[in-house]
C-alpha cells in the first residue's frame, strides 16, 4: 500500500468489482480515496473505501499501473504555436482562482455546484465549462499542460473521403472563362484509382519518362471504346481522369524516396542519395594500414620524347593513395592501362623511397618531403586490375591483404576517386596546352589535340609537384584526432602521416554517456543532413532515424528538422523525442573518439579553432602555389621550345597520323624502362636462387627496341624524301 499515493494511476484486471476503467488517485484521507477517470473527458470524481481498494491490488485484480503521458503533453514551449499558447493560458486562467494552491478534496464539498456556479458567474462562462476544465485538468495530472490541444486524433489522415453529395473536388474546368461540365476533372471511383496506380507507376519506375506519356498510355489501356469487330475506337469523352487527377492522386501511392530509388536506379541511389553510416578511416589503426589504388585516363595530350610531331594520346595516370592520412604514396604515369602491368608500377613507387624517382624527373627531395615507402596491411582495388593470378601473387609474397570491390560501386572508395579531382585542379590540365576542355568541341573550334606539347616526362614531372603540393598543403582538420590536436598536429596528409608513423597506436577509451531529467534539458532545432543529425557542428544518429530513413529523405526530398534536447556538460547527452518517448541519440561512430566526453563549450571552441588557418600555415599554402606555378610554367616553356625545334608538320592530318604505331613504340620504350626499374625489387625471406644473367635479354629488348624505332625512321624519312 506504500506505493500508492496521489496521482498513481491504477488500472482494474479481470475479475475487478470497483473499477471499470483506469483511474487517477486525486487524493487519500482516513478511510476513503479519491479518484477520477482517467481520459480527456472524465466525469466527476468520487469516493472508493480505501480498505477495498487495497484488497484488489493485494489480491492482483487491480493494479498500479506506470503513467503514459501522452505525447501531446510532453512539449515544451518552444514546440507550441502561438495559437496553443493563448488557448492554454485562457483555459487555465478559467480555473487558476480555483485549483491553484487548493487540493481537490478542499474543492469537492458539499456546496461544490455552488461554488462551480459562483465562480462561472464570475468568470462569464457557462458552468458546464468550468466542470469540464477540472475534470480535464485533475485527470490529466494537474499540470497546466493539460489544456493543450490533443490534434493526433483530428483530420482524416489515411482515411477516403465521403463524395456521397457529387460534388466533384477541384476547381471547375473553364473555357474563356467560361465553366464547362463536359470537360476536365470526373468523380473518382475505385476502378479510376486502380488505373491511376498502374499508370503513375510507370512513371515512379522509370518505365516511362513523362507524367504526359503515363496519362497517353492510361487512356488507349483503359478508356478507349470497343468496336462490335473487337478493335478499339476512341476515348470516351468525359470517362477519363485528367491528368491533374492522375499527378495528385498517383502521388499518393508512391513515396518519395522509391522514385528516386527506381528512377535513377540502385546505382547512382546508392552512389549520391543513400545515408552516410560510416567514414572511409573507421576501423582503421594508423597510416599503412589501408591503400587504395585506382587509375583514369588523364585530361591532357602527349607527344613523342623522340619526335614531337609524333601525337601519343592521353597517358594513363594511376594513384596510391593511404586512406587514413589522404597521403598520396604512390603514382604511375604510363601508358598502357588499366592493366596489372601499370597497377605494379604504381605499387612499387608506393612501396619504395621517393628520392630516387623525384631526381630522375629533376626535382630534388628530401626523405622527408615524401617519407612514405611502406607495405600496407590491405590493398583496395577495382577488379580490372588486382583480379588476377599476378594479383594473388603478389598477395602470397608481401602478405598484403588484397580486397576486391565489386562493381559499380565507385562510392566504396572515395577517397582515391576524389584524388583525382584534386590534382586536376593542382595542375589545371584543361588549360594547358593539348589539355581536355570540360566542355564539348563546337564546330569550328580549333582541335585541342593540335596543341599538344608535352612528353609523358614532362607531364610525369607535373604530376609529381602537384602530389608534393597535395601532401603538404591539402587541409583535412577533419582527419585529426584528439591525440593529434593535443599534438598540435599540422591538418595536412604529410603532418597526419609523419605523426601516425611515431604514435602507432590507436586509443579505444570510450566515455560512456550520463543519464539526466528531460525536464532539466534545453532544446534545439536541427537540421537533418545526409550525414546524421547536425547539433552544434557534431552529427548524431538513432534507430529511429535509421528506420525512419531520415537522413536519405532530408538530402534527396526536402529539408527535414528535428528538435534536439542536450546536456551543456557533456556532447554526448542529446535525446529526441519519439513515438517511444525521449530517444537517446549517439555521435556518429567517425567523430565518437573525437568529441567523446567533451564539454559543449569545448567542442565549439575546438570547431572553431580547427577551422581557422594560421599566418604560416597561409603562407606554406601561398608559397607552395606559386612555386608550383612557377615550375608549371617552366615545365611548358621547355616543352614549347622543343616543339618549335622540331618546326611545324606539313598538315594536321599529317600529325595526327599512325597514332597507334607512334604510341606502340613510345609504350615499349616506357615498358622497357620501367621493368628495369622493378628488377630491383627483392624479396628477403625467400633464399637467393642461381638465375641466368639477364645479358641475353637486354640486348633482346634492346635489339627489338632499336629495330622497332628504326623501322619508324625510315618510314618517317621515305615521307620526307619522296
Amino acid at each position: 500500500m506504500l506505493s500508492l499515493r496521489v496521482n498513481s494511476i491504477v488500472s482494474p484486471v479481470e475479475g475487478s468489482e470497483i473499477l471499470e476503467k483506469p483511474v487517477r488517485v486525486l487524493a487519500i484521507k482516513d478511510n476513503f480515496v479519491l479518484v477520477i477517470e482517467l481520459g480527456t473527458n472524465p466525469t466527476k470524481p468520487w469516493r472508493l473505501e480505501k480498505s477495498f481498494l487495497t484488497e484488489e491490488i493485494d489480491s492482483g485484480v487491480a493494479i498500479i499501473s506506470p503513467e503514459m503521458v501522452p505525447m501531446h503533453l510532453l512539449r515544451s514551449d518552444n514546440e507550441l504555436s502561438e495559437n496553443e499558447k493563448n488557448s492554454r493560458e485562457k483555459n487555465w486562467n478559467l480555473v487558476r482562482s480555483l485549483v491553484e494552491n487548493q487540493d481537490p478534496l478542499d474543492i469537492l464539498t458539499s456546496n461544490f455546484g455552488t461554488l462551480v456556479a459562483n465562480h462561472a458567474m464570475e468568470m462569464g462562462v457557462d458552468r458546464k465549462q468550468i466542470y469540464r476544465l477540472l475534470y480535464r485538468y485533475w485527470s490529466m495530472g494537474q499540470t497546466r499542460n493539460a489544456f493543450l490541444w490533443n490534434t493526433s486524433a483530428c483530420g482524416g489522415r489515411g482515411k477516403e473521403k465521403s463524395r456521397a453529395s457529387g460534388i466533384i473536388p477541384g476547381r471547375p474546368a473553364k473555357y474563356l472563362g467560361v465553366v464547362v461540365s463536359d470537360d476536365g476533372a470526373i468523380m473518382l471511383e475505385k476502378r479510376h484509382m486502380a488505373h491511376i496506380r498502374l499508370a503513375y507507376g510507370r512513371v515512379a519506375s522509370g518505365k516511362c519518362g513523362k507524367l504526359k506519356d503515363a496519362h497517353k498510355w492510361m487512356l488507349n489501356k483503359f478508356y478507349r471504346e470497343t468496336k462490335p469487330d473487337g478493335s478499339k475506337g476512341n476515348v470516351v469523352r468525359s470517362s477519363y481522369p485528367s491528368i491533374n487527377q492522375l499527378r495528385h492522386h498517383g502521388k499518393l501511392f508512391f513515396d518519395n524516396l522509391y522514385k528516386l530509388k527506381k528512377r535513377g536506379g540502385a546505382i547512382r541511389y546508392n552512389k549520391d542519395h543513400r545515408a552516410l553510416v560510416g567514414f572511409a578511416s573507421q576501423g582503421l589503426v594508423a597510416a599503412g594500414h589501408r591503400y587504395e589504388i585506382d587509375s583514369t585516363i588523364a585530361d591532357v595530350y602527349l607527344v613523342h620524347r623522340v619526335n614531337r610531331l609524333w601525337l601519343i594520346g592521353r597517358p594513363v595516370l594511376y594513384v596510391v593513395v593511404d586512406t587514413f592520412t589522404r597521403m598520396i604514396v604512390g603514382i604511375h604515369v604510363g601508358l598502357e592501362g588499366p592493366s596489372w602491368n601499370g597497377a605494379r608500377h604504381a605499387i612499387y613507387n608506393a612501396y619504395t623511397s621517393k628520392k630516387d624517382f623525384c631526381k630522375r624527373y629533376n626535382i630534388d627531395i628530401d626523405e622527408a618531403d615524401w617519407p612514405c615507402s611502406h607495405l600496407p596491411i590491405e590493398l583496395v582495388a577495382d577488379r580490372a586490375e588486382l583480379l588476377s593470378e599476378a594479383g594473388e601473387t603478389m598477395t602470397n609474397t608481401l602478405g598484403t591483404a588484397v580486397k576486391i570491390l565489386p562493381p559499380f560501386r565507385p562510392d566504396w572508395k572515395s577517397i582515391i576517386e576524389s584524388r583525382f579531382r584534386l590534382i586536376n585542379e593542382n595542375l589545371d590540365l584543361k588549360f594547358v596546352p593539348g589539355g581536355v576542355d570540360a566542355r564539348k568541341m563546337e564546330r569550328g573550334d580549333r582541335d585541342y589535340q593540335l596543341d599538344a606539347i608535352l612528353d609523358i616526362d614532362e607531364f610525369t614531372e607535373m604530376v609529381i609537384l602537384g602530389v608534393l603540393a597535395h601532401n603538404k598543403s591539402l587541409r583535412v582538420p577533419h582527419l585529426l584526432s584528439r591525440e593529434m590536436i593535443a599534438a598540435a598536429v599540422e591538418p595536412t596528409p604529410l603532418g597526419i602521416w609523419n605523426w601516425s608513423m611515431a604514435n602507432n597506436l590507436l586509443n579505444t577509451k570510450i566515455v560512456s554517456p550520463a543519464e539526466l531529467k528531460i525536464a532539466l534539458l534545453p532544446s534545439q532545432e536541427c537540421r537533418i543532413s545526409r550525414g546524421g543529425i547536425n547539433f552544434q557542428g557534431v552529427q548524431y544518429t538513432c534507430q529511429t532515424a535509421v528506420r525512419g530513413e531520415w537522413l536519405e529523405r532530408s538530402h534527396s526530398l526536402q529539408t527535414k528538422y528535428v528538435r534536439v534536447f542536450y546536456d551543456p556538460n557533456s556532447i554526448e547527452n542529446c535525446w529526441i523525442k519519439s513515438d517511444a518517448g525521449f530517444e537517446s541519440l549517439t555521435i556518429v561512430p567517425q567523430q565518437c573518439h573525437k568529441y567523446g566526453g567533451l564539454r559543449m563549450e569545448e567542442v565549439l571552441d575546438m570547431i572553431k579553432i580547427l577551422n581557422q588557418v594560421s599566418p604560416d600555415a597561409r603562407y606554406k599554402n601561398d608559397n607552395s602555389a606559386a612555386v608550383l606555378k612557377g615550375r608549371q610554367e617552366e615545365i611548358l616553356d621547355r616543352a614549347k621550345t622543343k616543339r618549335e625545334g622540331q618546326g611545324d608538320p606539313k598538315s594536321n592530318a599529317e600529325f595526327k597520323r599512325d597514332k597507334r604505331s607512334k604510341r606502340a613504340t613510345e609504350a615499349q620504350n616506357e615498358r622497357d624502362q620501367h621493368t628495369a626499374d622493378l628488377n630491383q625489387l627483392r624479396v628477403v625471406d625467400n633464399p637467393p636462387v642461381a638465375m641466368e644473367t639477364p645479358k641475353a635479354i637486354t640486348e633482346k629488348s634492346g635489339s627489338t627496341r632499336s629495330a622497332a624505332f628504326l623501322k619508324l625512321v625510315v618510314n618517317a624519312g621515305k615521307e620526307t624524301n619522296p
